[in-house]
């Protein structure tokens, strides 16, 4: 039996291309219009956006709609056994929580479903256009600051009651991050902070200027990532968009257009580009969260190396411990990249098995290489959002990997389905 095979001795069933998209637009809902909402449980708090995605997951998993398969599954094993190791060894009641999302979390990245790449191109189709809803929101919300309330308005009128809000640095409910001149950056409203407008928008601009390519959707993205005002967006973007420009010639001129939109933004005054380019000054101030993004990872990690015992850099301090990291020359722990986070609740081991279960998640992907790349680039040093990996790469994944969606085809169905069965 091939490594790859699935648990569940039946295929599953969908009737059409369409119920499956369904399910991953609730999962994109779900990640992007709930995160800024938690319940509170003591001293810690339950997101919205992960009970949802769970939920929905689950439901499909155990109507056979989603299966498990071997190689992604004895990978989170033996993750689950690092992780638990680091727990046992570190106990304290407080890392449950963390704990316990931490592992369902990964748990989904087990979870695959046989598709065909045109219903992987609707699912990449309902992606940029949910990217597109936030970008329209974050145009709107910009400039209604100039005649409302904008924490009002970021905060709903109160339409939502108070305790629902995140109560992590990410909510930012009481203390918006602004521009110098007091104006509050767009976040979509529903977004947990600017910088995941910034980097879902450049993610979005990537992913349309390889796959579709239409105008609207470009010049909207655009807009919304440029309000965002936010460093981390700009640097994915600066990474992977010339490659995309460089690989595929007739992205190349959808690239160059989207740089010459932003320019023209920038030379008649729209957008004020000193926001971006002050961000560069980020790097030496040590409150800021691009040295707390980029910088502090390292010097937390060279401190760990000095003054850690063998048993917490081989299996880690516990789940949860990287908040405690608040000292002053390394910023603040929340904007931690997540490469240092791991290493530092599970250790080298853990980080390395982690490393090889995710490769196994990925290595089928329907999702165009320069795509995973950049999520995962993402995820690493600019803290983004992981579910969005979970629908787009691994929930997709049973069709071998090709450059672009379109190529697809050329695989006969028996090849696409035999991926995932083995």
């Amino acid at each position: 039996m091939n490594a790859a095979t699935p648990v569940a001795s039946a295929r599953p069933n969908y009737d059409t291309d369409k119920s499956a998209t369904r399910v991953d637009i609730a999962v994109l809902v779900s990640a992007l219009f709930l995160q800024r909402f938690s319940l509170p449980l003591g001293t810690t708090a339950l997101h919205l956006d992960f009970v949802a995605i769970g939920a929905i997951l689950l439901y499909q998993f155990l109507s056979g709609k989603l299966v498990i398969q071997y190689d992604r599954f004895l990978w989170f094993l033996l993750f689950a056994f690092a992780t638990t190791c680091s727990l046992l060894l570190n106990f304290k009641s407080q890392m449950l929580t963390s704990y316990a999302q931490f592992a369902v979390l990964y748990w989904l990245f087990t979870l695959s479903r046989l598709s065909t790449p045109d219903q992987y191109k609707k699912t990449l189709q309902a992606f940029q256009f949910v990217l597109m809803l936030l970008s329209f929101l974050a145009i709107v919300q910009f400039p209604a600051q100039f005649v409302v309330d904008g924490r009002q308005l970021m905060n709903f009128y109160g339409i939502v009651p108070d305790f629902l809000f995140s109560d992590s640095s990410f909510g930012w409910k009481d203390n918006p991050q602004s521009l110098g001149n007091g104006l509050i950056k767009s976040n979509g409203l529903f977004l947990g902070e600017p910088s995941f407008l910034s980097q879902l928008t450049g993610l979005g601009i990537l992913i349309e200027v390889l796959e579709f390519r239409r105008p609207r959707y470009l010049i909207v993205l655009a807009l919304g990532f440029l309000l965002a005002y936010s460093g981390t967006g700009l640097m994915l973007l600066l990474v992977f968009l010339p490659i995309a420009g460089l690989r595929h010639g007739r992205a190349g001129l959808s690239a160059l257009c989207v740089v010459m939109f932003a320019l023209g933004l920038f030379a008649t005054g729209i957008i004020d580009f000193s926001n971006f380019s002050s961000r560069v000054d980020e790097f030496d101030a040590t409150r800021s969260s691009g040295f707390a993004r980029f910088v502090s990872p390292f010097w937390v990690v060279a401190k760990q190396f000095d003054i850690e015992a063998l048993q917490a850099l081989l299996v880690g301090s516990g789940p949860g411990t990287a908040k405690t990291v608040t000292n002053t020359w390394y910023g603040q722990a929340d904007y931690m990249a997540t490469w240092a986070k791991i290493l530092r609740e599970y250790g080298i081991i853990g980080s390395f098995i982690l490393a090889c279960f995710l490769a196994s998640c990925l290595r089928r992907s329907r999702c165009p290489g320069l795509v995973i790349a950049a999520m995962i680039f993402s995820w690493v040093f600019l803290q983004g959002i992981m579910t969005i990996i979970i629908v787009l790469c691994t929930l997709n994944g049973s069709g071998p990997r090709c450059g672009r969606i379109d190529e697809a085809s050329r695989y006969s169905p028996s090849l696409v389905a035999g991926s995932a069965a083995g």
